[in-house]
């Protein structure tokens, strides 16, 4: 099959200069990328951070919607079902794509200093009136195959979209993706040449890394997430009550979403949780992490366990199996079989050594490969053959 053939960033420097300066980097994200958040939010502020240590970022944006902005999209993207609405409110809505557009030109008209390049984190705007490089954990062309519920709309509304986003990847300098599947989407359906696109996955959501705790383990499995169905919290379920059958001790605490049936033996839903020291404690205690997820495009919360020495648990969709490796740092499964499911987390909470063993294994790949100063360094080198690019050509911002 041709994906199978895909070299990513493949293709040598044309230009190699020995003593190149390093790229100026302008930071811009949806979010305010300077404040810590949670999802995409954290991750664009996180791998900022991690950038700057390495080069110059001159400044770092936000191009979210303006409060007229938000009533305006709001009511063009009006659906009487509320999740619907906040879909094609925050994802679907072409308009609030190009507010968000319009807001980055500003946001580059307004840098503090000379740049090179915008480092534009994912794909929910597109950059105007400079260079970028893309740094993105989804396309529409993914979620519309994988997860309908993502991309609600069809026929021409859903061209539109794929010819917005072919736009938004055919002009930057390079994408980086968090995995593999983000990668040969670009590449087989959007066009993109592989040389022009790197695989650099993602990193837990700390800097430094917290301490392994001492404390000792209870027989608990430990859900974290805010989207119960697509999370898989069905399956999810249907699994513990299996494991419960065998292990009555066991116990699922669900973080992150109340909608979950109440009065169910062994299950603590504990709702959403901001308090870091809270989450804290809770992944320290639990024995196992589990996500079976239906759908996810790269899965960000496995690596904060994994900080924590906790063995995960997941399905194999997305890029979930790029973060936890079978057997090695946890356990994949095929999704949506709860059996399997039950097995997995069975073989965990009943045998201390191996999740000891699956959790110090995490643990060092997030120390090695699983954090952001490590996506900084695999960026790197795609970063200054694109600073050497634009430099050839002409100053960093260009005509809006």
């Amino acid at each position: 099959m041709r994906r199978a053939r895909l070299r990513f960033g493949a293709r040598p420097l044309q230009s190699r200069v020995t003593h190149s300066p390093p790229p100026r980097l302008l930071g811009l994200a949806q979010t305010d990328p300077a404040v810590p958040t949670t999802g995409a939010g954290a991750a664009s502020k996180f791998l900022l951070d991690a950038l700057e240590r390495r080069f110059r970022v001159v400044d770092r944006r936000s191009v979210d919607l303006r409060k007229h902005q938000r009533l305006l999209v709001a009511a063009l993207t009006f659906h009487p079902n509320r999740q619907r609405w906040t879909e094609r409110f925050y994802f679907m809505g072409r308009l609030a794509l190009n507010l968000r557009s319009r807001n980055s030109a500003r946001a580059v008209r307004e840098a503090p200093e000379p740049f090179d390049f915008a480092v534009q984190m994912f794909g929910l705007f597109h950059t105007r009136g400079a260079p970028y490089v893309l740094y993105i954990d989804n396309t529409a062309e993914i979620s519309r195959r994988q997860w309908p519920a993502w991309t609600p709309v069809a026929e021409r509304p859903l061209e539109r979209l794929y010819a917005w986003e072919r736009r938004l990847y055919g002009g930057a300098l390079h994408i980086f993706a968090q995995g593999r599947p983000h990668a040969e989407s670009v590449v087989s359906f959007y066009g993109v040449q592989p040389e022009r696109v790197s695989v650099v996955g993602g990193g837990a959501n700390f800097h430094p890394l917290p301490p392994l705790g001492s404390e000792p383990r209870d027989r608990v499995v430990l859900f974290v997430g805010g989207e119960w169905h697509r999370k898989g919290g069905d399956v999810l379920l249907e699994a513990f009550e299996r494991v419960r059958r065998r292990m009555p001790e066991a116990r699922l605490q669900i973080v992150g979403t109340v909608e979950v049936p109440e009065g169910l033996p062994g299950v603590e839903v504990l709702g959403r949780i901001d308090d870091r020291d809270r989450l804290a404690q809770l992944y320290g205690h639990a024995a196992v992490f589990c996500l079976p997820s239906h759908f996810e495009p790269y899965g960000l919360s496995i690596a904060e366990a994994m900080v924590y020495g906790l063995p995960c648990v997941v399905t194999r969709v997305g890029a979930l199996d790029e973060v936890v490796l079978d057997t090695e740092t946890g356990l994949v499964v095929p999704p949506d079989s709860p059996d399997t499911l039950a097995g997995a987390l069975e073989r965990v909470l009943g045998d201390p050594a191996l999740a000891e063993r699956l959790g110090m294994a995490g643990r060092e790949r997030v120390e090695r490969h699983q954090n952001w100063d490590a996506v900084a360094e695999r960026m790197a080198p795609a970063l200054q053959r694109a600073a050497d690019e634009v430099r050839s050509r002409g100053p960093g911002r260009i005509k809006d």
